[in-house]
């Protein structure tokens, strides 16, 4: 059990930033060595998006939209995969047609209503949880323990985001790495609904020039001393 000054449970951790700022892999890490649940938002709006393209559904649809979601079932397991109404999609969800698409959907009111109100859920029932994903802060877990926003150039997001890539075989030229997160910011921090913002009371940490321990140790280091 970690100790957190003024807490007699474990924390609840919100983490927001944009594309490539390393929330995921450094998410994953913190929930490890402290102890809590791992819940990547972004799974979720990527399953929902793969239903999406499969259905060939039309996002202008109100009531198809609605309708799809009523009809999904997406389970996130312990180790992180995914599970789009009982077939295992980690690996699917993500690829690049689904980079390319993710925002779009994620955008639209009534897959955030629905996918908040599950995210809001598994919190409530979760004795100590780390979430991350773009409106964590802000929609999700607007009274989370500690909130951080991690980010990091442009450019240094776009190196991050190709390597990511390469690695799981997905080959991509800079450029449209660059564009595909250029355009995703886009959408992500002007989209009506729960835009991607920097909330007050956030501890914003810039990754740039910072190791992945480095990352991970800040983070810690805030929740240890308990600000």
């Amino acid at each position: 059990m970690i100790q957190v000054i003024g807490l007699n449970r474990k924390p609840k951790i919100a983490i927001d930033g944009p594309a490539g700022a390393g929330k995921s892999t450094v998410a994953r890490e913190v929930a490890k060595r402290l102890d809590l649940k791992y819940l990547d938002t972004g799974a979720m709006y990527r399953a929902v998006t793969l239903k999406v393209i499969r259905e060939n559904l039309d996002l202008n649809n109100n009531e198809a939209v609605i309708s799809l979601l009523n009809s999904t079932k997406i389970c996130l397991g312990d180790l992180q995969e995914v599970f789009l109404d009982g077939e295992d999609v980690t690996e699917e969800i993500r690829k690049s047609y689904i980079n390319e698409m993710v925002s779009p959907v994620s955008a639209l009111s009534a897959v955030r209503r629905h996918l908040v109100t599950s995210q809001q859920k598994i919190a409530s029932e979760t004795d100590g949880i780390i979430m991350e994903g773009r409106d964590t802060t802000s929609v999700v877990l607007p009274h989370a323990d500690y909130k951080f926003y991690l980010d990091a150039s442009l450019d240094e997001r776009t190196e991050r985001r190709n390597r990511e890539q390469l690695g799981k075989g997905i080959t991509m030229t800079a450029e449209e790495v660059l564009a595909q997160i250029v355009k995703r910011d886009s959408i992500d921090s002007e989209r009506e609904d729960s835009p991607l913002t920097v909330v007050p009371d956030a501890i914003v940490i810039d990754t740039t020039n910072l190791s992945f321990e480095e990352v991970v140790s800040e983070i810690i280091r805030f929740i240890d001393i308990g600000l």
